[in-house]
């Protein structure tokens, strides 16, 4: 008998701990998360995979064309984007808008940026204020979350996207 529930004790600690590896190995990065709930669609109507940009750090700023504030982070923005061409930093810009709408905006006002569309709300994705900037390391984890105007053109900002 005591055999018997030592080696059943035994048998059920195997179990668990095998358990426990593979939830650990199966979890999903923030990046994959967030890849999971939406399909985010450049302006030619091209499916992006922001999974393949992992081994960067990803800078996702949720925008509007509606959204003042968020027009008026553009022009710095794209200074950023000059300004981080030739690092481990990818951006993105990113609107739950329909593609139409988008490149309308983009041809207006000659933006070079990458825009995306989201095909979910960016409520969906966890976005309920705009413009709100997710930064995401080179391993696919959420590092902060900024809500509000971003100097794009100021050097210490930078220099922080590039430290993670």
């Amino acid at each position: 008998m005591f055999y018997t529930k030592k080696i059943f004790l035994i048998t059920f600690l195997f179990l668990i701990s095998c358990k426990s590896n593979n939830t650990k190995k199966n979890r999903l990065t923030d990046l994959e998360s967030l890849q999971s709930k939406s399909t985010f669609i450049n302006l030619s109507k091209q499916e992006v995979d922001l999974n393949l940009f992992s081994n960067k750090k990803i800078i996702l700023n949720y925008w509007a064309t509606w959204c003042g504030p968020c027009i008026k982070e553009m022009p710095d923005l794209m200074i950023a984007e000059k300004k981080l061409k030739d690092s481990d930093v990818s951006l993105f810009l990113v609107s739950d808008e329909d593609v139409s709408v988008i490149s309308k905006f983009v041809d207006n006002n000659q933006y070079t940026l990458n825009f995306l569309k989201s095909n979910v709300s960016n409520e969906m994705l966890g976005v309920y204020s705009l413009p709100t900037t997710i930064l995401f390391d080179n391993k696919g984890n959420k590092v902060e979350t900024i809500v509000g105007v971003l100097d794009f053109s100021d050097e210490n900002l930078i220099n922080k996207f590039l430290k993670y």
